[in-house]
C-alpha cells in the first residue's frame, strides 16, 4: 500500500497570462506543484514540491531523495499490488505509480484500488491531469479565474479570503445540503468553487485557456452474475475480505464504527480476522429506549469478532445546554447528518489508538439496494397476484407502490392517474420508478415549495444520470440491459453517497486535521461491481408479505461466526433519536435559530409559516430535520456578511 499526504493543494498560471506571473505563491498545506517551464516564460526547472506527507513505510522518503523529484501527487491510499505490470522491488511505490500513469494514463487509474485523488504531470510537462477515483470518498475541488487555475482537497483553500464569507455560499444548493439528497456532482458549498466528480478527470493542457473535464471511469457489473444464493453470499464475502485486506495490510489497529447491525458486524468480522488491536466504537444514548439493546448487540459482535468495545455516550452532547450543534469556529463547512460529534469522537479514538483508518459499514444499504418497487415483482413474478404470497390484493399493492414511488407521487392525490403513471413508468423504463416518493426521500420539513421542488428536480437528474451511466457501461462491455437496467437504484444511491456534502464535511472537519481516513469496505470497487451484478432475489428475500433486505449479506455472515441474532436483526434504535432528544431538550435555542428573522427564511429555503408553528409539543417527530436546519442556520449566521 502507498499511503500519502492527507491534503493536496496547487496553483498554476494559465498559459495565456503567463507573462503576468513572474512570482508564484504556493501557500497551501500538503503538496504543491511548481509550474512546469513549458507553461510559463519564467526560467527554471519545472518540478513537484513534495510537502508534508504521512506515509506508510519509506516509499515517499526514498522517492524524494532521488535525483529527480516525482511528477505525481497523491492524497489518500492506493494498493499497488493489483495493477498489471507492477514490478515490486525495482523502484519505490510512488515511482511505480508515476510510471504506470506515464505509460497507461486513465487505464492505469481504472486498475487502481483504494481511495485517492491523484495529480499527474506528463513527462513532457505539456499537460496536468487530476484524477478522482470512481469510488473515492475524498473530494477534489478546483477553481479557474482569469489568470490562474487552482485545485485543493479543501474548498476553503480556493477562496480569496482566509475564511468563507456569506457571499461565497451557493445559496441555491442549501436545500440539497439540508435534505442530504440531490447535491449536484460538480458543485460545492461555494459559488466560485467547483468539484471534480468521482470517475472524472480534469485536464489542463499547455496553451489551453480552460481546463477540460472528461469522464474516464464508471462502475460496470461483473459479467458472470452468481446463480445461487450460496454463490452470491460467498462472492460478496470474499470481496469484502479482500477490500479490508487492502486498506489494513500495513496497519496494526483500526477503529470500527460498530452499531450492532449486520453491516458493521460484517466489517467487524473482517477487521477482527486481520488485526489484533481493533476497537469497536459504539454510540449510545443513556436511558433512551432501544439503545440498550443496540449496546448488547454491539458487545456481542465485538466479543465474537475479537474487538475491544468502547461505548461513547452521546447524552452529554444532547442534554439541556449540550454542544450537539457546536462546530469549530474557523469557518468549517457544515455537517448536517447524525450523529454530530460522532465522527470527531471516532477520529480522536483512532488518533489515540495510533490507527490510520476509521472503518464503517456505510454504503451497504446503497450497493445492496433493490429497485424498491420493481424488486418485489422480479422476485415473486406472477405470485404477486396471489394475496397469500403478497399479503394483500394486487390492486392494493399497485396503489401503495404508485403512491410511494417518486414517479407516481408526483401526480398528487389523483390515485388512478398515479397508478397509470406508475405502470407507464415501469414499461417505459423511467428511472424514477425505482425511487421512493418525494415525502419519503426529501423530508421537506419546513421547506418552502420552491426549496422542495429544487431538491426533487435534483433527484430526478441524479436518477437519470445513474441510468445513463449504467446503460453506457453495459454497452461498452457489449451487453445491453432491459429498458430499466438492473442496479439503477444501487447506482443512484451510490451517486448520492459519493456526492453528499455531509460525507465531505465529516472528512474535512474531523479526519483531515487528525490525518485519519474514514473508510468502508463496501465502497471498494470490486465489491460494488460484484453487488451490481446480483439478481434482485439475492438482494431481497420475499414471502407472504414479508421482505428481508441485504439477503446475501445476512446469509454470508450468519454462517461465518457473526451471531445469528445479528443477521436476523432488522430493527435498531434509530440513530436520529440523538438529534430528536437534543431538539426536545433545547427547544428555546432551536426556536431562536429558526425564527421568522432567520437567514434560511430570508433565502426562501425555510417557510415562515413553518417557523410560526414551531412548538415543544410538535417537534418530537422531526428532531433530525430540525437539527439539520439549525446546523445550517448557525453556520450562515457565523459567516461574515
Amino acid at each position: 500500500m502507498l499511503l500519502s499526504a492527507f491534503g493536496m493543494c496547487g496553483r498554476l498560471p494559465l498559459p495565456h497570462r503567463a507573462g503576468a506571473a513572474a512570482g508564484y505563491s504556493y501557500e497551501a498545506p500538503g503538496n504543491v506543484f511548481a509550474p512546469p517551464p513549458s507553461w510559463t516564460e519564467a526560467a527554471g526547472t519545472g518540478h513537484l514540491v513534495q510537502g508534508p506527507a504521512y506515509v506508510s513505510g519509506k516509499e515517499i522518503a526514498a522517492a524524494a531523495g532521488g535525483p529527480t523529484t516525482p511528477r505525481i501527487l497523491l492524497t489518500g491510499w492506493v494498493e499497488l499490488s493489483s495493477p498489471p505490470g507492477h514490478r515490486h522491488g525495482e523502484r519505490s511505490a510512488l515511482r511505480e505509480l508515476e510510471a504506470l500513469l506515464d505509460e497507461h494514463g486513465p487505464d492505469a487509474v481504472r486498475r487502481l484500488r483504494g481511495d485517492f485523488v491523484i495529480a499527474h504531470l506528463l513527462p513532457d510537462r505539456s499537460e496536468l491531469r487530476l484524477y478522482r477515483g470512481v469510488n473515492a470518498l475524498i473530494p477534489l475541488f478546483w477553481r479557474c479565474t482569469a489568470d490562474t487555475f487552482a485545485w485543493a482537497t479543501n474548498p476553503a483553500h480556493l477562496l480569496d479570503v482566509q475564511r468563507p464569507r456569506f457571499s461565497d455560499v451557493d445559496a441555491e444548493l442549501l436545500p440539497m445540503i439540508i435534505a442530504g439528497k440531490g447535491f449536484p456532482q460538480d458543485r460545492s458549498w461555494f459559488t466560485s468553487v467547483r468539484r471534480l466528480p468521482a470517475g472524472d478527470s480534469l485536464v489542463v493542457a499547455a496553451g489551453a485557456r480552460q481546463p477540460v473535464i472528461r469522464r474516464f471511469d464508471q462502475f460496470s457489473p461483473v459479467e458472470d452474475a452468481p446463480r445461487t444464493l450460496r454463490e452470491a453470499a460467498d462472492g460478496l464475502q470474499q470481496r469484502l475480505d479482500q477490500a479490508c485486506s487492502r486498506m489494513l495490510s500495513a496497519e496494526r489497529s483500526a477503529v470500527v464504527l460498530l452499531s450492532g447491525g449486520i453491516d458493521s458486524a460484517a466489517v467487524s468480522y473482517e477487521v477482527g480476522r486481520k488485526l489484533d488491536g481493533a476497537t469497536g466504537l459504539h454510540f449510545t444514548l443513556d436511558s433512551f429506549p432501544g439503545f440498550h439493546e443496540d449496546l448488547n448487540a454491539a458487545e456481542s459482535v465485538a466479543r465474537t469478532c475479537g474487538l475491544s468495545l468502547v461505548s461513547y455516550d452521546m447524552s452529554r452532547h444532547v442534554s439541556r445546554g449540550g454542544d450537539y450543534l457546536d462546530r469549530p469556529r474557523d469557518g468549517a463547512v457544515p455537517q448536517t447528518q447524525v450523529p454530530l460529534q460522532g465522527v470527531a469522537a471516532a477520529a480522536a479514538q483512532a488518533e489515540s489508538d495510533g490507527a490510520t483508518f476509521v472503518v464503517s459499514g456505510l454504503l451497504s444499504d446503497q450497493i445492496l439496494a433493490h429497485d424498491l418497487h420493481r424488486g418485489l415483482f422480479e422476485v415473486a413474478g406472477l405470485s404477486m397476484l396471489n394475496p397469500m404470497v403478497a399479503g394483500e390484493p394486487i390492486w392494493q399493492t399497485l396503489d401503495q407502490m404508485a403512491s410511494s414511488s417518486l414517479a407516481g407521487s408526483l401526480r398528487g392525490g389523483r390515485r388512478v392517474l398515479g397508478v397509470l403513471h406508475y405502470l407507464r413508468g415501469l414499461v417505459s423504463g423511467d428511472p424514477t420508478i425505482a425511487l421512493p416518493s418525494r415525502e419519503v426521500i426529501v423530508h421537506p420539513i419546513g421547506f418552502t415549495r420552491d426549496a422542495a421542488d429544487r431538491v426533487t428536480r435534483a433527484l430526478q437528474s441524479s436518477a437519470r444520470r445513474a441510468q445513463d451511466n449504467l446503460r453506457s457501461a453495459l454497452e461498452d462491455s457489449g451487453r445491453r440491459g432491459a429498458p430499466l437496467p438492473r442496479g439503477i437504484t444501487s447506482l443512484y444511491m451510490l451517486g448520492e453517497a459519493f456526492n453528499t456534502a455531509n460525507v465531505q464535511a465529516a472528512w474535512l472537519n474531523d479526519c483531515l486535521p487528525r490525518k485519519r481516513f474514514v473508510a468502508t469496505p463496501f465502497a471498494d470497487r470490486d465489491v460494488i461491481e460484484y453487488a451490481l451484478s446480483l439478481p434482485t432475489r439475492h438482494r431481497l428475500g420475499f414471502g407472504y408479505g414479508a421482505t428481508v433486505d441485504k439477503f446475501a449479506l445476512r446469509f454470508a455472515y450468519a454462517e461465518r461466526g457473526v451471531p445469528l441474532e445479528i443477521a436476523h436483526r432488522t430493527q435498531q434504535a434509530r440513530i436520529d433519536a440523538i438529534p430528536a432528544v437534543f431538539v426536545n431538550h433545547n427547544f428555546d435555542r432551536c426556536r431562536r435559530l429558526l425564527g421568522e428573522d432567520s437567514v434560511l427564511c430570508e433565502l426562501n429555503v425555510l417557510s415562515r409559516e413553518f417557523v410560526k408553528g414551531l412548538s415543544p409539543r410538535g417537534i418530537h417527530r422531526n428532531g433530525e430535520e430540525i437539527s439539520r436546519l439549525c446546523v445550517i442556520e448557525q453556520w450562515l449566521r457565523g459567516l461574515e456578511r
